[in-house]
């Protein structure tokens, strides 16, 4: 059975371009920190937007559809209203059309979950259980096991087209196997024996292989970084979204996945593709959040004004919600607004029409 030692970090994620990258994140968290003590009411502000886009975007990278603003419409019910419990009574109570759109519900759940309690919250299997029931929660999930009822040599990881080679755990096995990486886990982080960043990149990519689940695996993969991420004390995530950026990234995240499974059975795997990938990820979130908050502040109190400079200092052309995501205080009418008014004045160009319209920047 697959044996884990997340007390030994490997050296290819400590070193090279990977341990530059993972230098870069700890600048990174400092720098944050510190707009934390500073600027606390910008920050705050983003946060319910941040977890909306969250929502959407890990929904697109499984390759599930739901229109953007029916997702948005989900997020604010469900975080209004969240479910109370998973019996068939409360299920059928919530205002969801179809099981995907009480998935991505659910999805948002989690992640509010993880910012309010994510201190409760241990890096266990029960952590994990509790991710998952949440992320399913519309369902009634009864008293049976969580855990995959099926046996795999070769996975299909969640929108991904290749399947995805795995030691031969059972579904007997997974319990076990789990729970043994999740002991671990918890005992590296409580001895501060291994960089926390690293332990959830490694901590990822075994989960995925141990897929303890029939479905939902790279969803709550996802969610269980994002614990990690808040318990290494790095708030990324709660003002700008993560998920966003891998979204954005295509499949350069299931590629760096895919690269670190060969010879996992045999714990021969290397884990720096995905790690490489990762940290980029968040040190990308990170410089996007420090600009858009250097921009309100050079902007002072006017959110028109917020709207103009973003738009005037585009280098590509730019769409309503991406404004509004690296904005994270200003109105959706605020944003029509000014960039009506700039493409009045000719500072503007509009490219493309309906929901793609993006806006360019003249001269």
């Amino acid at each position: 059975m697959r044996k884990f030692d997340y007390q030994h970090l490997p050296h290819a994620l400590l070193e090279g371009k990977v341990g530059d990258a993972l230098m870069r994140l700890h600048e990174d968290k400092g720098r944050l920190e510190a707009l934390e003590q500073l600027h606390p009411e910008l920050l705050d502000a983003r946060q319910a937007r941040t977890l909306a886009d969250s929502t959407e975007a890990s929904t697109r990278i499984e390759g599930l559809y739901v229109d953007s603003a029916r997702i948005h419409e989900l997020v604010q019910t469900a975080l209004q209203d969240p479910v109370a419990d998973d019996s068939p009574e409360a299920a059928a109570e919530q205002p969801y059309h179809d099981e995907l759109e009480g998935q991505v519900a659910g999805y948002a759940q989690a992640l509010r979950l993880i910012r309010e309690e994510g201190d409760a919250l241990d890096l266990s299997t029960a952590s994990i259980l509790k991710l998952y029931e949440t992320l399913f929660g519309y369902r009634n999930l009864g008293r049976k096991s969580r855990y995959r009822k099926k046996d795999y040599l070769y996975v299909q990881v969640d929108g991904h087209p290749q399947a995805m080679p795995v030691s031969p755990i059972t579904a007997f096995e997974t319990p076990l196997v789990l729970g043994g990486a999740c002991d671990s886990l918890a005992e590296s982080f409580d001895a501060d024996s291994g960089n926390p960043l690293a332990l959830a990149a490694m901590f990822t990519i075994d989960f995925l292989c141990i897929r303890p689940f029939d479905e939902g695996n790279g969803r709550v993969a996802r969610l269980f970084a994002d614990l990690m991420l808040e318990k290494a004390g790095m708030h990324i995530g709660r003002y700008l979204s993560v998920d966003k950026r891998i979204e954005e990234s295509g499949m350069a995240y299931y590629d760096a996945l895919n690269a670190c499974v060969d010879g996992w059975d045999t714990c021969a795997n290397d884990y720096a593709p995905y790690a490489q990938y990762w940290f980029e990820m968040l040190h990308l979130a990170h410089q996007e959040l420090f600009a858009a908050v250097d921009l309100e502040l050079r902007a002072g109190n006017s959110k028109a004004e917020h709207v103009r400079l973003l738009a005037a200092q585009a280098t590509r052309p730019i769409g309503k919600r991406e404004i509004l995501e690296k904005l994270g205080n200003v109105s959706e009418a605020t944003v029509e607004a000014v960039l009506g008014e700039m493409v009045k004045q000719g500072e503007l160009e509009k490219v493309g029409s309906g929901r793609a319209t993006k806006y360019l920047p003249v001269g």
